[in-house]
């Protein structure tokens, strides 16, 4: 059986050795244990075994431990282009670093590919299905909590506020949300580019526990909602955004 608490004192004496001087440190801790936490809730209702309800538990401790490293980056471009799930995996496999958090190694593989796969854009095909499975719970898990944070958390400074309520729309990534199709960043031209990004995560949730999740606390509305957009053309591409995202939401529940 997998030793959950001890594995949460691990990860956070591997947080605070690295001395990162960082205000995001501490909220990307908060994030990583209501990740871990949904992904047990969702293991249990996927009515998985106990020690596989605590592997998923782990992977979502271990999801985001690459994030570290990345703040330690000082050059931008460097720290932009940075892959925080394939340095995860690194951090684990150097010296063997991963026995810290579990002692045996049959679920290796399983939680590399995990941590590996979490952040990218489309999930790899061809996984082995059991290597599938805890990819697509901790894909949900971490998707659940950004979309809550995007709602709750991530937008409280009033410049930051600032900049998504005047700015304008990608067109290009309007039209992955149109296409019900996550939006690609890679096109953001505002900050209220990352308000559309996080409403669009809904279209890569893969559980009908999760759409319930989302649509029970209605994250996207309060998120969308929060902002007071200044262009016209802003507020009513919201307006169709925050229809399309909720009526995929309802239509994914069951």
């Amino acid at each position: 059986m997998i030793n959950i608490e001890n594995a949460k004192k691990e990860l956070v004496n591997h947080v605070n050795q690295l001395q990162i001087d960082n205000p995001r440190v501490q909220m990307k801790v908060g994030h990583i244990m209501r990740v871990a936490e949904n992904c047990k809730k969702l293991a249990i209702h996927l009515k998985l075994t106990e020690e596989q309800i605590q592997l998923a538990e782990l992977i979502g401790l271990l999801h985001d431990i690459g994030r570290f490293e990345q703040y330690q980056i000082a050059d931008k471009s460097q720290k932009k282009n940075f892959d925080h799930g394939e340095a995860g995996v690194d951090v684990l496999k150097k010296d063997n670093y991963i026995r810290k958090f579990i002692k045996e190694s049959s679920y290796d593989e399983i939680i590399f590919t995990a941590v590996y796969e979490h952040n990218k854009y489309q999930l790899s095909e061809g996984l082995p299905q059991d290597q599938e499975l805890f990819c697509k719970i901790i894909r949900d898990a971490d998707k659940l909590d950004l979309i809550y944070e995007g709602a709750v958390i991530y937008w409280e400074q009033p410049e930051r506020v600032k900049q998504v309520e005047e700015g304008r729309l990608s067109k290009k990534m309007l039209e992955n949300v149109y296409q019900k199709k996550l939006a690609d960043s890679r096109y953001s031209i505002s900050e209220t580019d990352q308000v559309l990004r996080f409403a669009s995560y809904v279209f890569d949730i893969n559980f009908p526990y999760s759409f319930n999740v989302l649509k029970d606390n209605g994250y996207v509305s309060k998120m969308i909602d929060k902002f007071h957009y200044q262009l016209p053309e802003t507020r009513d591409e919201m307006r169709k955004v925050k229809k399309i995202v909720n009526e995929f939401i309802v239509n994914s529940t069951h």
